[in-house]
Parts: structure tokens; sequence; C-alpha cells
């Protein structure tokens, strides 16, 4: 068995790049040995290329290509028990019974844990209302694969030896897949009052009279599917005891501070008795936000009090995580025959499944992206979360928002259509500017660029309007035809809770500086980004910067980053501190060298005076001078924006927003329903592009995800069980990609950045989904638009 110590020892032998702390520095691979992940010396971009704006390349990319980057499952020890979850067959089912008295004397077990071995709250009621760590006697099992008891043991085939020994009995409940039949009077009772688990509404203006107003009226209706994120890296999770007897926690999330709170509570630990670090992850998209596996690896350690690994099988991830809601969505939209939107009714219901895993919060963000960046005399709306018997909906990109952009964005286009007038020009004619008020009762605290993006695309629109005019009229009497398709969006970037984030940097006695920050990078490049704020904040390059990032024990509390938020929030906080600690080196150099601060300029990792540049301190000079006066070498930044934005009593979540806009041009064959997208183009204003290339990356990837929820992605619960049942789009799906960016700064973050991670996927679906449309001139109101989908409505079957 591994000591608490000599394990310490070990992970530290191990990490490509220390996890103790988890840092990301810049040395040359071709000096770093088969160690290549520890990064490289940049020699991209040119000295004459801007830090923020520029091209840095990213700082994991190496390692990666390489395959020299450890993810958790390379980093566990050869000793690590298994951790194995015993999950209920059925859809809906009571525990009458469960023993384990035969399966603890099985070969290998070490532990069998049930709801009697939560010391502290068997809940994480903010993350999941009535979602149990593990079940009593008496409760109900609200979904397949929904866990029931732990089995830890030596290896993982005894533990699932031991899995099959465990008495468990069940009464099987009647159960429900559909929203409608959940919604029933006479449904099965599965949680909330009478299955709605939240409720959020807006009325705003004077609905009746904004419909006497419209000369129009469309009424129309849309729906969704379960989605899958499919990472490429299972939920896999490492726990152990760390040096300092903490419970500790490797693995893939987004709020490192938040999967310690649960922990430590189902526990009943105080908080700094646990630890959790996000290692390099293979993706997330919102589905490792899931506290669950994190407070089942921490159970299991602190009953063994020995390393364990918690890693699910491709099945038991398709089956057991969250998936994105499933969304109904009916719409009533009256327009003038000008053109000029005047009243939306909308009603939204979402399927959250059989636990609340953040369903809680969905109506919300159904809600506050249902109307578009559009102004209107008069909104209704409602929007539900509904209980069902499918797996549990949690995060998934755009939480939220991406079904209700699909809806309204359709919705337009069949607007559009009835009024025989242009897509594009609806929207401009309808798009909020800048300092417009909003339906939701409040106004934007950020720019809004949403004009500047539609014209921005609008060139890219026409051509790809004549291209598909021309093919049509040279193949008049082909099987195939082609439609364009226009949609847009916006996307709220805002956070609940405070406003005023921080994080930390320090001249380290080597003499580069540290930064010390919570927003997790599980793929999306927040490392790179940061260590450009900080490189530029201190007029270095990044080979002076080394980023700990999202290890609670090491960094300060971030709050939540997710929702394209880290860019915003942290980045300005990276940025206030860097340039604190700036101001602190300049101060004591200035005393040092015996002249005034602005007769100094920092070269790299000296200090030189401008006007004798033999005249110098080395940065790990003046550190070992700040350890030498007892000065403090870290200090605290601040992104404070309690006095710029005063909260609105009616906005939970700060309404910064971030717009976009996708027009899709796709080829249908009539014959057989089957859509190729040929060519996007997609126009996002981002504030400020920090990183060109990785920024392009998360347009171009949001498009496959958007063609695949558009083309071929359905989770069929009871029926997907793996890659060979869910239809991910292949690279054959890849179509030509055009990106744009729109720079209308932002009024408060760093360099005038805003968001985009997140947003890009939400308006590809409905731009290609228009797009078939047209091109076949039937609607596609329901996705994915399977070939068989598209065949039908050709054939006029429902």
């Amino acid at each position: 068995m591994i000591g608490e110590h000599s394990l310490f020892s070990w992970f530290k032998s191990v990490l490509p790049f220390s996890l103790f702390p988890l840092t990301l520095s810049f040395t040359d691979p071709l000096q770093a040995g088969s160690n290549a992940d520890e990064g490289w010396r940049e020699s991209f971009p040119p000295p004459s290329e801007a830090m923020i704006g520029g091209h840095p390349y990213r700082t994991d990319s190496l390692g990666k290509v390489s395959g020299q980057t450890r993810y958790v499952e390379d980093l566990t020890p050869a000793d690590a028990w298994s951790l194995l979850v015993g999950r209920s067959p059925h859809f809906h089912a009571r525990l009458l019974k469960l023993d384990t008295h035969r399966a603890e004397s099985a070969p290998g077990v070490r532990k069998i844990l049930t709801w009697r071995d939560v010391p502290g709250v068997n809940s994480f009621v903010e993350y999941s209302l009535e979602e149990p760590v593990l079940p009593a006697v008496g409760q109900t099992l609200r979904m397949k694969g929904a866990p029931i008891f732990l089995v830890v043991a030596e290896t993982a085939e005894q533990g699932y030896q031991a899995l099959q020994q465990v008495e468990v009995e069940l009464e099987v409940l009647p159960h429900v897949l559909s929203i409608d039949e959940a919604l029933a009077p006479e449904a099965v009772q599965i949680a909330g009052d009478h299955n709605v688990l939240a409720t959020f509404e807006v009325h705003y203006g004077d609905i009746e009279a904004a419909f006497a107003q419209s000369t129009t009226i469309v009424e129309t209706e849309y729906t969704t599917s379960f989605l899958e994120h499919a990472y490429l890296e299972r939920e896999s999770l490492l726990g152990y005891v760390d040096e300092m007897g903490r419970i500790t926690v490797i693995g893939g999330n987004h709020q490192p501070y938040n999967q310690r709170r649960y922990i430590a509570e189902a526990l009943g630990l105080p908080y700094e008795q646990v630890r959790v670090i996000t290692p390099p992850t293979g993706g997330s998209f919102g589905g490792k936000q899931d506290p669950w596996p994190f407070i089942a690896t921490a159970l299991a350690v602190y009953h063994v009090r020995h390393p364990v690994r918690l890693i699910y099988s491709r099945a038991e991830s398709f089956e057991a995580s969250p998936k994105r809601h499933p969304y109904q969505m009916r719409y009533r939209i009256g327009a003038t025959a000008e053109g000029e939107l005047k009243a939306l009714f909308t009603r939204i219901f979402a399927d959250t499944g059989g636990y609340d895993s953040g369903g809680q919060y969905i109506p919300n963000y159904a809600i506050t992206s249902g109307g578009g960046c559009y102004r209107w005399n008069a909104v209704d709306g409602i929007a539900q979360t509904i209980y069902t018997n499918g797996p549990k909906s949690g995060q998934f990109r755009g939480f939220g928002t991406a079904q209700a952009t699909f809806g309204i964005e359709c919705a337009l286009d069949e607007v559009a259509e009835a009024l025989a007038i242009d897509p594009l020009e609806l929207r401009l004619r309808n798009c909020l500017h800048d300092g417009d008020p909003l339906y939701l009762g409040y106004p934007s605290a950020e720019t809004i660029g949403y004009q500047q993006v539609l014209e921005a695309i609008r060139p890219a629109y026409q051509q790809l309007q004549a291209e598909v005019q021309q093919f049509q009229e040279q193949n008049p009497n082909s099987s195939l035809r082609q439609g364009v398709g226009l949609a847009g969006m916006w996307y709220r970037f805002g956070k609940a809770g405070t406003l005023c984030i921080e994080a930390h940097a320090e001249l380290a006695l080597d003499g580069r500086v540290v930064v010390y920050c919570a927003a997790p990078d599980y793929g999306q490049g927040t490392n790179t980004v940061m260590s450009q704020i900080a490189a530029d904040s201190l007029g270095v390059s990044r080979q002076q910067i080394q980023i700990v990032n999202a290890d609670t024990a090491l960094v300060p509390n971030s709050d939540i980053q997710g929702a394209s938020r880290a860019t915003y929030f942290v980045g300005g906080a990276v940025r206030q501190a860097v340039l604190a600690l700036r101001q602190e080196i300049y101060g004591l150099a200035a005393e040092m060298l015996d002249v005034p601060v602005h007769h100094l300029i920092l070269q790299e990792d000296c200090i030189r005076v401008k006007d004798a540049l033999d005249r110098r301190l080395t940065l790990k000079e003046l550190a070992q001078e700040f350890e030498r006066i007892g000065k403090a070498r870290r200090v605290i930044g601040q992104f404070d924006l309690r006095t710029a934005f005063p909260r609105h009593p009616d906005a939970e979540y700060a309404p910064f927003f971030v717009t976009g806009a996708h027009v899709a041009k796709v080829q249908v064959d009539l014959e057989t329903g089957f859509v190729q997208v040929l060519k996007m183009v997609a126009a996002h204003d981002v504030g400020k592009v920090v990183n060109p290339i990785d920024a392009r990356g998360q347009v171009e990837g949001a498009i496959l995800m958007g063609i695949g929820a558009a083309l071929s992605e359905a989770y069929l619960p009871g029926l997907t069980n793996g890659f060979s049942t869910y239809l991910l789009p292949m690279i054959d799906r890849m179509p030509e990609i055009e990106v744009i960016f729109v720079e209308v700064g932002s009024r408060f973050g760093p360099y005038g950045v805003k968001g985009l991670g997140e947003t890009a996927m939400l308006p590809s679906t409905p731009a290609i989904i228009n797009a078939i449309s047209r091109a076949i001139g039937k609607r596609i109101r329901s996705i994915p638009a399977t070939p068989e989908k598209v065949y039908f409505a050709l054939q006029h079957k429902p």
C-alpha cells in the first residue's frame, strides 16, 4: 500500500506538469526531454505582433498532439483500488431491500458503501433538488442508471463480481418518458409539484394590444431531443488523501470550489479538509459539472483511506451522465406588414429527466434566450422544467439556451416567409441596439453588437443566396435542391452571485511571475488566455509567466466561470493582480536604483533605467530583496463590478450579452432526404479577440456540434448505449467554414472582451434547419432532421 506521503511523492514524479501546484511553464521542448507537456519556448508570434489579438499558440498543444498529456487514467497509481457503482436497471423503481453482507466477503472487496455510510448531508441540493448521493431503502430510483450503492475493490474485475452479489430488491413502478405523459392528469408522480420542477415567467407590455396591432400572426411549435456530450474522455476521477491529510479528488470539472463544497457537506468535513484539482480534461461541454462522481469518489476515499479510481465505462457514461434537456416550444408571434415584430407569446417545457441536475435554473435561461436579440412591444413567456423518467438532464454547451434559440430563430423564419420579407432584413429591422430596453424588464449592462454582426454577415449571406439560385437554375430537373438559412442569437454571459472576482499574482524567487486563479481549462484554452493577459499586463513574453489554475488548495475562489465568463471575469482579475504586482516591482526597483519610477523599463526578466540601460536589476534579484525586507511577493487582484453595475432587483444574473449569426448552405437529396451542409458562415461579436486561433477553433467545433444536433444526434432512453447507437457527425459532415469576428468592445471587460465558447453553437442548428426548410419548401419543426424525417416531410407524412 502507498502511504499518504509516498503517494504525494509518486504523483509529483509522474505528472507531466506538476499538479502540486497545477502549473504551466514555458520551456524549450528540445531541452525538456520526453516531458514535452511542460510547453515550449515561445518562438511565435514574432516580437512585433501583439500579445492580445495576435496568434500565441496554446500552452497545451504540443503535449496533446504528441500524446504526452496525461489525463486522469494516466495518473492512477498501480495499486489504486477500483470504485464501481451498483445502478438501477429500471426507469422507475422503489428500493425495498439492500443487503451487502454476502458481497462484503467477496475476494478483493475492501468496502461496500450505502446511504448509511454518508456521514454528512445525503444530497447536493444547490445543484440538484431531491437527488441523494445514495438512496435509502424506501426511496424511489427515478431513471435507468440511478446509483444505489458503491463497491470498492482491489481490481475492477473483482468489483464487477461483487456488484452481482449485492442483494437488491426493487419494486418496479410505472414510468413516463415524455413531457406530455408527465403532465397528464393521471400521470405517475415522480417528483416536484405534479412533476413540475421549476417555473420562470416574463410578462412585458400589453400582449393583447400588441397582437391587435399585428397584421400577421404566426403560430408554430418546435421540439428538440436529448443530446449526449460524447466527450472522448469518459467520467474519470482519482481520489486519495494528500500530504496534508485532505480528501483529494482529481477530475475534470468546471467549478472546483463548488465540488469541494458538495464533497465537504456530504462528508461532514470543514471545507479546508477537502481538495479538488482539475487536470487536463478530454472534453466536458458541461457534462462534467455533475457533482455526483466527485462525491462518490471522495466518499470512498474517506472510508478506505487509500487511492481510489472511478472510471465510467462508455455504456455507463451514456446511461448515467447528464444530457441536454429536450424542449417543447410553442409560439404565437404577431408582426405588421412592414415587418415590425409586435408580440411574442411562448410556452417552453424542458424535460429534466429523473433528477433536477441543474434543471431548476433552466426556465430562466430558456425565457431569456427565447425572445432573441429583438425589440418586442410585448412578451408573454412561461417556461417550466418537467420531471420524467428519462436520463437526468444537465449542463450542455449553451445551458438552456441552444434549444430556445433554435425555436425562436426558426419561428422567425416562418414569420419572414409569411410576410415575404428577407430573413436578414426582418432581423435588421427589429434587432436590439445598444441602450434599447429589453423585454426582460431591465437594461443590458454591456454593449450589444447584434446589428454589426448582421451587417458583417450580409455579404456572405447574399453570395450564398446567389450561388443557390444559380444551382437551381442550372439543375432544374435534378433530385438535389439547395437552400440558404440564417439564424441569429444572443447569449447571457453575465453571472449570478458576486460580481467581485479574485486572482493572485506572485513574484517567484526564480524571477518568474506566477498567477493563481480558478478558471478550469477543460479544453477551451483558458490557461493560454490567462497567460496572454498576464504577459501583456506585465509587459513581458509568456516565458516569464506561470499559471496555477483550478486547485482549491492553491488558488483563490474565482467563483462560477462556466457560461463563457472566464476571460471576462477571471481575465479581469488576473489583469488587476498582475498590474498590482507590476506596481510593487517598479516601486521597489525605483528605491534600489534610486531613480523615479517613470525612468524605469521592464525588459523581459530585467528592469533597467531607460537612459542608462546597463543599470539594471533582474526580477530574481528583486524577488530576493522582497524576501530580505519581509515584503509580500504575492498580491491580490480583484475585478469588481459591484459599484459599476448595481444589481437590478429583477435581474438574478448580470445582464451581459454576446451576439452572433450563422448562415448555412445545404443540399438536400429529394429522393432520400439526405442533407449535406456545404458551407457555414459565422459572425460573432466577442468584444475583443484575445487569441484568434483559439477563437476560430471554438467556432468551428461548435458548428460541428450544431450540425450533429440538427441532422443526426438523439439520445433515446433505454436504447442508446454507445457510439454505435448515437450518430455523431463524422469528418465527411464537416463543411467549409468561414468565421467573422466583430469587435464591439465591452464596457467593463479587460481589453473590451466579452465571451464566445458556448455561444458559437447556438445559431448553427437553426440556420441549418431554416436552410433545409427553404430548400424543400416544407417546414422541419423537430430535430434531428434525419433523412427519414426530411423524406416524410416531402411526402406530407407526420
